[in-house]
């Protein structure tokens, strides 16, 4: 039997190979070892040469390798002083394979460059599965030692099963460790820039498309596909400038969507994703474009392609993303709340729609009977706020039982 507790030096499989001149290893860790090998970052401080660690962001990584057995991450990048050794096994390519081997005393000089959100994470997800095993199994021995049901018992042992498992996954699965030779602050203060100025990101509109784990995501490509929507949905863009040709960015679609179903204030939790059907809500969505299609006649021309996009925003209130989820919300709420059928919410929209027509004028309904400064003269849009939002949904609602007369009358100083 090989003692390895004693070893001064810590071994790994590894590749070494240059970047930007810079002599580059490469391994690839469990979770567990990830931990073990590099110390949490401490939330709330910024490491030398990183930004400032969010606990949030850090916890919610560890959630979602918890939660989801086919996660995925990207390779987490470290720096550090030259304390290694390498023994080359062979060359191919100019990439070397070997023994990787540095002093454990020397563990603390590496640094984390890109990933120290998601070491953290790891840690708390860890510490949590840990916590949640000692709880459960506690509960078991209590069951056990108070003859309560057998089923009880049983279910209970479910779920250190369970965790059992998880902290086993969390020992083989693996993910990928750059090491770089760098020890000069200047240098990798750049180095820190450089993979954050690189990195491209991802828009809330491309998100959406490709977060298939949320329900409403999952519901975007049918509802892109109606006659108002389809060739008109901006795939990557989350705001939607006056010369975008697109009616929404797929982010405002998603937020209709999810308007639809919970309301302008409302969230999609755990339980809701898993008893919500995409099928529901690609039927909840067409229908409300279906009413606004038949209640304002400027969307029925842009689906008709008479109209298109970027005009619709030069004459009216319908070309504002706020506004159509504003309406959404209304819909949600006529529907949901007040048994309107969608012939009785077509009626009201139609009386709203001949003060569409844009900018807003000091004798429109939306600044001489709507609280609050939703809308400023001379705009095309609500205010995006979501106090600005909630008001918009609240004050249609309040004003589609009984339609004041107002409404009714024909608009004044129309533009």
């Amino acid at each position: 039997m090989e003692v390895t507790g004693y070893d001064s030096d810590e071994r790994f499989y590894a590749t070494r190979y240059r970047q930007g001149q810079r002599t580059v290893f490469s391994l690839d860790l469990s979770l567990t070892q990830i931990a073990s090998l590099i110390p949490p970052p401490t939330a709330g401080r910024a490491a030398e040469g990183n930004r400032m660690v969010k606990e949030a962001h850090a916890r919610a990584f560890g959630d979602y390798v918890r939660i989801k057995e086919d996660w995925v991450a990207p390779a987490l990048v470290l720096r550090a002083p030259d304390i290694f050794q390498f023994e080359v096994k062979e060359t191919i390519g100019g990439t070397e394979f070997g023994v990787l081997a540095f002093p454990k005393l020397a563990a603390t000089d590496l640094r984390i460059l890109d990933g120290q959100h998601r070491i953290l994470g790891i840690h708390m997800a860890i510490q949590g599965i840990a916590d949640d095993l000692e709880k459960a199994r506690s509960q078991v021995a209590a069951a056990k030692r108070h003859e309560d049901n057998p089923a009880v018992a049983a279910q209970l042992q479910l779920r250190v099963d369970e965790l059992t498992a998880q902290r086993e996954r969390f020992s083989k699965e693996r993910t990928s460790l750059q090491i770089f030779v760098e020890d000069d602050q200047q240098a990798y203060r750049q180095m820190f820039f450089d993979i954050a100025d690189n990195a491209l990101g991802i828009t809330s509109s491309v998100r959406a498309r490709f977060d298939s784990r949320k329900v409403v995501n999952r519901s975007l490509e049918e509802v892109m596909k109606h006659a108002l929507l389809k060739g008109r949905v901006d795939p990557e863009q989350d705001r939607i400038g006056r010369n975008n040709p697109n009616l929404l960015g797929a982010k405002q679609v998603a937020e209709i969507v999810r308007t639809l179903v919970v309301g302008i204030d409302g969230r999609i939790g755990r339980r809701l994703e898993d008893e919500l059907s995409e099928d529901a809500l690609v039927q909840k969505t067409n229908d409300f474009l279906d009413v606004l299609l038949e209640a304002f006649p400027a969307l029925a021309s842009v689906a008709d392609g008479d109209l298109s996009p970027e005009d619709l925003r030069r004459t009216s209130l319908l070309g504002s993303t706020v506004m159509l989820r504003g309406l959404a919300g209304v819909y949600a709420e006529l529907s949901d709340r007040h048994a309107f059928e969608d012939e009785d919410i077509v009626d009201y929209f139609s009386k709203l729609a001949p003060h569409m027509t844009g900018p807003v004028t000091e004798e429109s309904i939306w600044v001489a009977h709507m609280d609050d400064d939703v809308f400023a003269v001379g705009s095309f849009a609500p205010r995006a706020r979501r106090q600005d939002l909630k008001e918009l949904r609240d004050t249609l609602v309040k004003w589609a039982e009984p339609t004041p007369t107002w409404i009714t009358a024909p608009p004044t100083a129309l533009l």
